[in-house]
């Protein structure tokens, strides 16, 4: 039995008539008429009065055509779940924090593919503590992060491969309309409304290690709004609700098309090495995490010969 008889038979039920079922399904009238009797053959029934005009089904096909309906239905929604659960059976899992899933990890993943293309890969978007930790318990097999010198992901060398893919920073910006006047402004002058990331966050300590305590020093400091998330801090800052640290590689085309605008003369911008780290498993799974972290190696290597300035490693700030 082939599905699309089924199929056929709904298109009859559906149109009242074989030459409206036949055009529906894209072929002749015979070939429509020979696969409708193939399904009778396959099923040991007849489902059509071929004796009466117009078409007439048979009383057993009129008494079940809800469960020829629900019978095609159930089979597609079958279908359907199979697929779906084959995308989740991803063959790796990447856990990126929430500012590089947004920024880098497009190209990062367009490279996996390129070297691994029947591969899949799921993405798990997450703040970096969570991040890490869902690499530490497994549920991960890359991690995409930032670290600092002050702040490593602290992942035992034992369990993880560590690769630098390239660096960013945390630039000071603002819109045009309030970048004049910030810039400009003195000691005496009125607060800086700043859009902050959550202390407890990896973003909201480097700022506070390295350099909100040079700002505060010499100025007044509002916060006008905190969030986790860079992207919601980024529109809050296009519109001018304040000055934020926000990654360079985030706000690239921001900045060239001048909708922020950097305040070098109010904070210090903050350095931030992108890396990798790969799960050191055994199987299938670890001999494609081997062949992907050998990949980015010689990505890496082939970075630092003068010629490559298009390599994909790298975040251009």
């Amino acid at each position: 039995m082939e599905l699309k008889w089924l199929d056929d038979y709904m298109a009859l039920i559906e149109t009242g008539s074989f030459s409206a079922a036949a055009a529906r399904r894209h072929v002749s009238q015979p070939a429509f008429s020979r696969r409708i009797q193939l399904l009778e053959e396959w099923l040991g029934v007849t489902l059509i009065d071929r004796a009466r005009k117009p078409l007439q089904f048979t009383p057993v096909a009129a008494a079940n055509q809800a469960a020829f309906s629900s019978l095609v239905a159930r089979i597609y929604e079958f279908r359907s779940t199979l697929k779906s659960e084959s995308l989740d059976m991803a063959d790796l899992t990447i856990a990126a924090q929430h500012s590089l899933a947004a920024s880098y990890l497009p190209a990062f993943l367009k490279r996996l593919r390129h070297r691994e293309a029947e591969h899949n890969f799921r993405i798990r978007s997450e703040n970096r503590s969570d991040a890490v930790t869902m690499f530490m318990r497994g549920q991960a097999e890359i991690l995409i992060a930032y670290e600092t010198a002050q702040m490593p992901c602290g992942i035992p060398a034992p369990i993880a491969q560590r690769q630098v893919l390239g660096e960013d920073k945390l630039v000071l910006v603002a819109c045009p309309a309030l970048h004049t006047p910030l810039s400009g402004r003195r000691d005496t002058g009125p607060a800086v409304p700043m859009l902050c990331f959550p202390p407890d966050s990896f973003l909201g300590q480097a700022v506070r290690l390295e350099a909100l305590p040079e700002l505060m020093r010499g100025h007044q400091v509002v916060v006008r709004c905190v969030s986790e998330f860079a992207m919601g801090l980024r529109e809050l800052a296009l519109v001018g609700q304040g000055a934020a640290w926000l990654p360079a590689s985030l706000i690239a085309d921001d900045l060239k098309r001048r909708r922020l605008l950097p305040l070098e003369a109010l904070g210090r911008s903050v350095p931030m090495d992108i890396v990798a780290y790969f799960a050191v498993q055994s199987g299938d799974k670890g001999e494609l995490l081997k062949r992907q972290f050998e990949a980015l190696q010689a990505g890496s290597a082939k970075q630092r010969r003068p010629a490559d300035d298009h390599s994909l490693d790298k975040v251009r700030t």
